[in-house]
Formats: C-alpha cells, sequence, structure tokens
C-alpha cells in the first residue's frame, strides 16, 4: 500500500484530504510545514500532497525539503492564488510532479494521484530491472576474464585489484566517478585477446621465441576484434588495444606515444604493471610495494605517463593501494 502525506494549515482541508484518500492509502497527516518536516525526517512516503500557503514553513519549502530527504517521492502543490514567482520557485526547487488549484476537483485529484504513483511504481520497476542488468552485465565481464586468464583463484583476485586500482587512480586523474567504475570494469578486459592466442604459447613455462612472439602480440587486437562494435565495450576495446604501448612509443600493436594512447589505456597499463610486480608468482616473489612504485618511476616518460606515476604515488602514500589489495588479496 502506498503512504500518502497531505499537509496544510487548515484542519477541515486536512480533514477533507485524508477522507478522499485513506480507503486507498495509508495516510499520514501534518497540520502545517513545520509537522511535515518533522515526518518528512522520520517516515518514507510515495506522495505529498502539500498546501502552498502556510504560516512560518510555506508549501515550497515543504516540498524542496521532501525533494532533498525524499527525492523519489512524488510532489503535488495545492494552491488557492495565482503568485507565479512562487510556482517557479516550486518548480525549480522542489521538481514537483504537478499543481492543483483550490478549490479542487475531487475526481481530476484523484485520478492525478492514481496516475502519479502508476508512474512511481513504472519507474521502481525500471530501477530493479536496470540493476538485475548492470548485475548481470557484470558478472558476464567476469566470466569472460576468467575464460581469457584462467580458473584459479590467483588470477581472479588480479583481474579485481586492476579493476579497483584503475576505478582509483582514474577518479585520481579528474576522471568522473561513473566513468570510472565502468572503466574499473572494463579493465578487466584487457587481455581477453588471449582466448585467441595458442595455449602451447599462451602457458610455455619457458622463454619465447621470436616467432612465438610474434603470436603473442596479436593478442591486443584480437582482444578489439572479441569485442565487438557494441557502444557499451568502447572503452574496453581502447584498453585492449592499447594496454600494451609505452609513452615513448616503443611499445605495441601500434607504436603509439604519449596522448595518443588512450587515457583508458595508459591506466590499465600502469596498475597491471604495479600489480604483476607486487603479486606472488610462480617464478617470483611478490615486490614490496615501495620497490615496485621506484621501478614504475625508472620508467616515467618511457614505458608510463608520468602523471600516472605521480598518482600512484600519492595512492599509494594515502593508503588506497594497500587498502585495495587487502581487500582482493
Amino acid at each position: 500500500m502506498h503512504t500518502l502525506l497531505v499537509v496544510d494549515d487548515d484542519p477541515d482541508v486536512l480533514a477533507t484530504l485524508t477522507r478522499s484518500f485513506r480507503k486507498g492509502y495509508k495516510i499520514l497527516s501534518a497540520n502545517g510545514g513545520e509537522a511535515a518536516l518533522d515526518i518528512l525526517n522520520t517516515e518514507s512516503v510515495d506522495l505529498i500532497i502539500c498546501d502552498q500557503r502556510m504560516p512560518n514553513v510555506d508549501g515550497v519549502k515543504v516540498l524542496t525539503h521532501a525533494f532533498i530527504v525524499q527525492p523519489e517521492a512524488i510532489r503535488i502543490l495545492l494552491t488557492g492564488y495565482a503568485d507565479m514567482e512562487s510556482l517557479l520557485a516550486c518548480v525549480n526547487d522542489a521538481h514537483i510532479y504537478k499543481y492543483v488549484t483550490k478549490p479542487w476537483i475531487p475526481d481530476d485529484l484523484n485520478l492525478t494521484v492514481v496516475r502519479a504513483l502508476e508512474s512511481l511504481d513504472l519507474q521502481r520497476q525500471l530501477d530493479i530491472a536496470r540493476q538485475q542488468l548492470e548485475s548481470a552485465y557484470q558478472e558476464t565481464v567476469v566470466m569472460l576474464c576468467l575464460a581469457a586468464e584462467g580458473k584459479d583463484q590467483d588470477t581472479s583476485s588480479h583481474l579485481h585489484r586492476v579493476r579497483y586500482y584503475t576505478q582509483a587512480l582514474a577518479i585520481a586523474v579528474g576522471v568522473e566517478e561513473k566513468e570510472a567504475i565502468h572503466l574499473g570494469l572494463m579493465s578487466m578486459l584487457h587481455d581477453i585477446g588471449k582466448l585467441a592466442t595458442p595455449d602451447e604459447i599462451l602457458k610455455k613455462p619457458g622463454k619465447l621465441t621470436d616467432e612465438e612472439w610474434v603470436i603473442m602480440k596479436e593478442h591486443p587486437m584480437a582482444g578489439v576484434r572479441i569485442l565487438g562494435n557494441n557502444p557499451f565495450y568502447e572503452v574496453a576495446r581502447e584498453v585492449s588495444a592499447g594496454h600494451h604501448e609505452n609513452f615513448d612509443g616503443t611499445g605495441y600493436p601500434n607504436q603509439l606515444s604519449g596522448e595518443a594512447i588512450p587515457l583508458s589505456a595508459r591506466i590499465v597499463k600502469i596498475v597491471d604493471v604495479f600489480d604483476a610486480l607486487t603479486t606472488k608468482r610462480p617464478y617470483k616473489e611478490p615486490w614490496p610495494m615501495v620497490a615496485a612504485l621506484e621501478n614504475i618511476e625508472l620508467h616515467s616518460a618511457k614505458m608510463f605517463d608520468p602523471k600516472l606515476v605521480v598518482e600512484l604515488k600519492k595512492l599509494f602514500e594515502n593508503g588506497t593501494l594497500e587498502r585495495i589489495n587487502e581487500l582482493h588479496g
């Protein structure tokens, strides 16, 4: 059952509103704006019908506060006079669904409430569907990554550390949080092209021959092909193609240099190397983070973007890298 909050400083109007909606909804009533603020701070509501002209705290203030503390709730303003300035304030500050003039026609107000709540329910259903879709695509990305890298727990941890190192470094250099989160997820696909690399090369314990290296170096562009043309994977394609490029132009596959290498690929490259250095592998012990950062700094402006080297060191100094490592070690 939906919960409605009705607000008016006139007891008779308040009683009329309550009688109009009590059969179909749970009704909370507030005799004046101050009482309405108290309810909004403590009770969850689906829709608010609020008078405009009230002493001390008027309807604009009530609905503006409602927008701040319960932005999902539908806001309807009752107004008994045509004050265009106040109406504009309510539209701009409180983002009202509709205003209804007094005296209102009961059937019209009832229909407005029904339509508003139908819209609210639809939005909630869409939000649930979106959340389920986001969860599904994240699981799909992880499964693709594990298929490319292997199924052992060490590889899974590596992918997640790269994801959150990438996200943190992206935010540090000014990428908006939503984009940084997406980049973090897409970073897990950086080696998806290894699906096309023969196992005898990918899992060879010894040094690769020159011919085998030529085949190994095909995996960045193989990843681009695997990821297809869907716009959702545009960043992942950038990362796959560019995470073996070097800042000085000596990398592969396209010998890009400097800012010609997409920022996404520059970020993933440095955090991927950092995690490789600080992680135990069959052929080596993990490096201390300080030693890994010193090594990365030696290759600043050669392999790595110098600005990213500076920001990665800051993330170490403020404890971010250690926290990520502890959570996903």
